[in-house]
């Protein structure tokens, strides 16, 4: 018998539900890729029906605004749906949740939601196995990306922007707090994003949003990467694309299947000890030229490779690709 194949079908309308994320400006990303790939969305900023629906039950209205549309997919950014709404909603449209974090353990709340969805589309490979042996249908790996337009190189002649070393981020564990500690004894360090004055070191400004983050991309000889987690494989922070996005030469902390991503020397480079992250600055800042051509490298990959364009297309299309089954 000849096997029946359904024909593929197509995504045209999408409701995603998220936070505003003004600092990096993910979900607007996120949403504007999304518009340019299927032919109707809508964004439903959770905080904001919080907000305006005081008076009411707020999730009988988000609810309602589903249900009004009748999307072909919802897609939701992290957590962000009510969990009582997705419980009635997963059972009626096709369901998808983008969770950029990582949390060890796993978050059990995360767990419980994704129970309810068809998809889950996760940063990294290593708990991809442990999330469908805790019933979770149709965990994937999908990396984050930059924003073709805004993620770009911003030229700056303001010194304000201008140091040896740049670091972007929150002082979350020791081994990056003692690291910065480090380079600033040695190097003309600047942080950038957070509280790091009870650790020494000032902070020149606490929120960095994406046109500022751009600046300081351009005029740092070199932008720091610890991201916290770097035995879970194939994680990278959203900070890793936005640095390469917006022209920044990244030195950054090993992360386990970093290789399998990117070519080190060529997009980007790693360390895997404080005293090795300390002897590549000295080293590339002594050698401006290839510095410079690394940072163009990495420029390009990422916008040839790695836009949120990519990224929705990628999840849209793999949940397209598993409607059409062979039956």
């Amino acid at each position: 018998m000849t096997p029946f194949i359904s024909e593929k079908k197509p995504i045209t309308k999408v409701v995603f539900l998220g936070k505003s994320k003004k600092k990096t400006g993910n979900t607007k990303f996120m949403f504007n890729a999304l518009r340019r790939r299927v032919k109707k969305a809508v964004f439903i900023n959770l905080p904001r029906y919080k907000k305006l629906f005081f008076w009411t039950d707020y999730r009988k209205i988000i609810r309602s605004k589903i249900l009004k549309y009748k999307p072909n997919l919802v897609l939701i950014y992290s957590k962000d749906i009510p969990y009582s709404v997705l419980s009635d909603i997963s059972s009626r449209y096709k369901t998808a949740i983008f969770y950029p974090d990582v949390s060890v353990p796993l978050d059990d709340k995360l767990v419980q939601y994704a129970r309810l969805t068809d998809y889950l589309f996760i940063t990294n490979t290593g708990q991809l196995a442990e999330l469908k042996s805790l019933g979770v249908k149709n965990p994937i790996f999908c990396m984050q990306g930059c924003d073709r337009n805004e993620n770009r190189i911003i030229p700056t002649k303001k010194s304000k922007w201008a140091s040896e070393v740049a670091f972007i981020g929150r002082p979350s564990i020791d081994y990056r707090i003692e690291l910065l500690q480090a380079i600033n004894e040695r190097y003309n360090l600047k942080v950038w994003g957070a509280e790091w004055q009870k650790f020494s070191l000032a902070c020149l400004k606490k929120n960095v949003y994406p046109e500022e983050f751009a600046k300081i991309c351009y005029a740092s000889k070199i932008i720091l990467g610890c991201d916290v987690r770097e035995n879970i494989e194939c994680h990278t922070s959203n900070r890793t694309w936005i640095t390469l996005g917006c022209g920044g030469f990244l030195l950054t902390r090993y992360i386990k299947g970093m290789e399998i991503i990117f070519t080190k020397g060529v997009h980007l480079e790693w360390f895997y000890s404080q005293e090795e992250c300390l002897d590549m600055i000295g080293y590339y800042l002594k050698y401006e030229e290839q510095r410079k051509k690394i940072a163009r490298s990495g420029y390009q990959f990422v916008h040839a490779n790695r836009t949120y364009d990519v990224v929705l297309d990628e999840i849209i299309s793999r949940i397209e690709n598993d409607e059409a089954t062979t039956c």
